[in-house]
């Protein structure tokens, strides 16, 4: 054990270092780089549509500086003294705008968004008062306002308001969204299958091989510039989503050299300092990597371990060649750290071309102590009941690394690029009472599960005619995820229920005494280009987008599992002594022999399946005027996919999938623009819902942590599914923002997640396809500053949004066995309240944010035969931050998340009254994070 925790010392030691040496290089680099002036920045748009506007003139009045807006639309102006300044912004066919009163500090950047509206009569210079910062949150606000389609969004300005530290964070603030098991999405309540995720423009893999969820997580805030979510389908996005479509946009670059660096530490009240169970791992478990401790023998090949392939001194050898690791150690558990660094800067290549970048890198390593109860419910009553505890420590780092390159005001190359490597470190003990056997049982389960993201994408944008609209953008992808759990470890000791004085004995079972390795790869090809482009030049004519998609998934999963049990003519009666030694001295060379321990391999055929789907995909759609005041955005896409799995069936027969689909996807959306601050939306549009690979794959395997079996279903079909949608969008001011929005979708074909009972009396997680299912839904947003109220409490804003849902799902009687005809669909929460209550005051440089979330009742799991439904219980989450700026560059941040503490309890419906079926227990998380930052 001692050994064990100076390595982990020794690896912190050599980060503290490293983060010494980074900071100290950064501060140097700012005192080279610090400059005496300041410049003004921003970004030139149309304001009817917010489309960004190339070579707009953008001059300092009084004197001879100037610049012209990019590709972008993004204009930068610098060598400026500190004072006041006013700027003039003109364009071809547009009223130019004078904006006034722009305080400029020395040393920093002041932002200047400048919508232009098209020329329609001879107007006067239109002269308005600026504001010192004009953040990006008015900027997304914007893109709602302006889009086709409806849409919510999250700026970075609020992200870091919001204190959140990842992607998850980020999503579970957003109308209508919700987080299931602190990382995967449900938007306006529907299961993760119906969403899916962009990032940067294309698709990414999943990083769960359970489902076809993106793990949020693993994306650091930092990285993060903003989140749009599309909840209305345009022909001009993939249409395998229902609820929503996650938009994540990295950072690009600065428009000057920008740096942060921030250190944190933090901890959990039921974790820090107390009684923390762990084992042995590897030298490189701190980076998230397996170093090859966990590997199995070498000995082992590719053929199964099984007797006859094997003699007995053989299978003695290979016994002897897995690590004697079994062990579990008690130390006291460590505070949580994490850092994060930033650096950024553009230079300018000649007068118009500019080449940037911006490169970062965050570590973070969590601990967690999770208390918790597991237990299991049929019609007859209790099958069995644990409680327990789960250590589990997390370690994530990402890199990104985005270039840009700017060909004059009409051209944009960029590569952006970003790692992932995450790892999740766990023992799970639990103690109670296993019915079926009539025995007292203590099980633990030791875990390792290291995941990793790579994404790369080459990005074009072509501005061809700018003054008529002809737009080319392109993107080349590819992206690969990985999930590695090598050794997973599960062993149990048991004595019979009525005997509480009897000593417990290790089960010799190959079922119960196991060692499970699995690995899967997933690669993923992608490729688009799309045209937009006006008929003539004539504003009231309709713009056109047409364009084309390939994207090809390719998976390999293998996994094998190996259990321990009697040699031949090994015998051992209920007073063995052996037996009753802990399970490291159990398995000492000395007791592996021809009579004891053996090793048998129980891989099964299905555990192994490989997997592609291909998606070719075109699409033709307009954007039109209507009697001014109405837009209409339509058109249609057209999907060919090809579904295909190879695996085997538990017995050996071999199961294969083709399923080939050919989509016609039609979109309507409708905006009418009562003024210049109202929009009414009314959309339809038809999406789709392909099932996961796993969810295809006959794969059967046990859930440690869920103490279920899972096994896939090959006869899926895909869903279809009908979305329609009516808005009411209110944009009083810069910032604020109410909406209405009313929902109805109807499935076809829905997939569900189901618990069946199986022959060895433990509970099955498998999928199914439902009927049909309805959802009907209401959306609240608001967006308000308080200062309507008093002055006194301008500085105070508020953010919330209130979704309410009704679903119900139509199943045959005899469907699969499942208990009602009717019922909501699975996943799907009634309501959602997500309030936020914000200060903010850049005179004393102090922010602070309450925050409170809510999910109601939803199905986790629906039951089959004589299994009920098994319920997740609503939970009030309260989150706090505050935050102090000192000296312009340095903030220290106060946080502290989930106040309330309050349990995570499932609920199975059960014979005389819905039982506890799981519950879990955290604690609250605190952390103080300190960050300097060059501007």
């Amino acid at each position: 054990m001692l050994k064990v925790i100076q390595l982990k010392l020794s690896d912190y030691q050599k980060l503290k270092s490293i983060l010494s040496i980074l900071l100290f290089l950064t501060i140097m680099q700012s005192e080279m780089l610090s400059q005496q002036s300041g410049s003004i920045s921003g970004k030139i748009t149309d304001k009817s549509n917010n489309e960004e506007l190339i070579g707009a003139n953008v001059l300092v009045v009084g004197t001879n500086l100037g610049a012209s807006s990019d590709i972008d639309g993004k204009y930068n102006i610098g060598g400026l003294s500190e004072g006041y300044y006013t700027i003039k912004v003109s364009y071809i066919s547009y009223n130019s705008l004078a904006v006034e009163n722009i305080l400029v500090k020395t040393g920093n950047s002041t932002r200047i968004d400048v919508p232009l509206e098209p020329t329609t009569t001879e107007l006067e210079e239109v002269l308005v008062t600026a504001e010192a910062l004009k953040n990006s949150e008015t900027s997304v606000l914007k893109i709602q306002k302006n889009s086709a389609n409806i849409v919510d969004g999250f700026s970075g300005d609020l992200i870091k308001k919001n204190n959140s530290s990842d992607g998850t964070d980020v999503l579970k603030r957003m109308s209508g969204v919700t987080i299931s098991e602190g990382k995967y999405a449900f938007v306006r309540g529907v299961g993760d299958r119906y969403n899916n995720t962009l990032l940067n423009g294309a698709s990414l893999p999943s990083t769960d091989p359970e489902r076809k969820s993106f793990s949020y997580d693993i994306f650091p805030a930092n990285l993060i510039e903003n989140v749009i979510t599309a909840k209305t389908f345009t022909p001009d996005k993939p249409a395998d989503f229902t609820g929503g479509l996650v938009q994540i946009s990295t950072v690009e670059f600065p428009d000057k050299f920008t740096s942060q660096v921030s250190i944190s530490s933090g901890f959990n009240t039921k974790t820090a300092f107390k009684d923390y169970t762990t084992y042995a791992g590897g030298k490189t478990d701190f980076l998230g990597l397996d170093d090859g401790t966990r590997d199995y023998p070498s000995l082992i090949g590719s053929e199964k371990v099984v007797r006859g392939n094997y003699t007995d001194p053989q299978l003695q050898e290979i016994t002897s060649g897995f690590a004697n690791n079994w062990n579990t150690t008690l130390k006291n558990a460590p505070i949580n750290g994490s850092f994060k660094l930033n650096v950024g800067d553009k230079f300018e290549l000649g007068e118009q071309d500019v080449m940037g970048y911006i490169a970062s890198f965050s570590y973070a390593n969590t601990f967690v102590t999770t208390q918790k109860q597991k237990n299991f419910y049929d019609f007859s009553g209790s099958r069995y009941d644990y409680d327990g505890n789960s250590y589990s420590s997390n370690v994530m780092w990402s890199g990104m690394l985005n270039l840009s390159y700017k060909l004059g005001l009409t051209n944009k190359i960029s590569l952006k690029n970003i790692y992932n490597q995450n790892a999740d470190d766990e023992t799970t003990v639990y103690k109670g009472e296993y019915r079926y056997a009539d025995q007292y049982r203590e099980i633990t389960s030791l875990r390792f599960v290291s995941r990793s993201l790579l994404s790369t994408q080459l990005v074009g944008e072509h501005k061809i005619n700018f003054t008529n609209g002809l737009n080319i953008d392109w993107i080349l992808g590819y992206s690969q995820s990985k999930r590695n759990e090598p050794d997973a470890r599960r062993y149990v000791y048991s004595r019979n229920l009525e005997e509480p004085s009897e000593p417990l004995r290790f089960q010799l079972d190959q079922s119960l005494a196991t060692r499970y390795y699995g690995d899967l790869v997933d690669n993923d090809y992608n490729g688009s280009i799309n045209f937009n482009f006006k008929l003539f030049d004539d504003p009231n004519l309709p713009k056109v987008k047409i364009g084309t998609l390939y994207n090809r998934k390719d998976r390999v999963f293998d996994a094998r599992t190996f259990g321990f049990r009697n040699l031949s003519g090994g015998s051992f009666s209920a007073e063995d002594s052996i037996l009753q030694l802990s399970v490291q001295d159990i398995f000492k060379p000395e007791n592996i022999n021809n009579t004891f321990i053996g090793t048998n391999e129980i891989t099964k055929p299905s555990d192994s399946y490989n997997s592609n789907q291909k998606v070719a995909a075109g699409y033709a759609m307009f954007d039109a005027s209507l009697l001014e005041r109405i837009r209409i955005v339509a058109g249609a896409r057209f999907e060919y996919s090809n579904q295909v799995l190879n695996s085997f069936s538990q017995t050996g027969e071999i199961i294969s999938v083709n399923n080939v689909y050919r989509d016609w996807l039609p979109s309507v959306n409708l905006t009418y623009l009562l003024n210049e601050n109202i929009n009414i939306r009314l959309g339809f549009s038809k999406t789709l819902a392909r099932p996961e690979f796993r969810e295809l794959a006959p794969f059967s395997y046990f859930d440690f942590l869920a103490n279920e079996l899972v096994q896939g279903n090959p006869n899926l079909k895909r869903s279809l599914i009908n979305n329609f949608d009516l808005r009411f969008e209110y944009f009083p001011q810069g910032g604020e923002l109410v909406a209405v929005s009313l929902f109805y979708k109807k499935f076809n074909d829905p997939i569900e997640e189901i618990l069946t009972a199986s022959s060895s009396n433990e509970p099955i997680r498998s999928y199914a396809n439902a009927i049909s299912a309805d959802n009907y839904g209401l959306e609240l947003e608001l967006r308000k500053s308080l200062g309507f109220i008093s002055e006194s409490i301008n500085n105070f804003s508020f953010v919330g949004n209130v979704t309410l849902i009704k679903s119900t799902i139509q199943l045959n009687s005899d469907n699969s066995g499942f208990q009602e005809s009717e019922r909501p669909l699975q996943g799907q929460a009634d309501y959602i309240f997500n309030l936020g209550l914000y200060f903010d005051d850049l005179a004393s440089g102090i922010n602070s944010s309450i925050v409170y979330n809510k999910v109601g009742w939803r199905i986790a799991k629906v039951g089959t035969s004589d299994l009920g439904n098994t319920l997740e219980k609503p939970v009030d989450v309260i989150d706090f931050s505050i935050s102090k700026r000192f000296f312009e560059m340095l903030t220290l941040r106060l946080s502290v998340r989930d106040l309330l503490n309050q349990d995570k309890n499932f609920i199975q419906q059960a014979p005389g009254g819905d039982q506890i079926s799981e519950l879990n227990r955290t604690g609250r998380n605190v952390s103080l994070e300190l960050s300097y930052q060059i501007n």
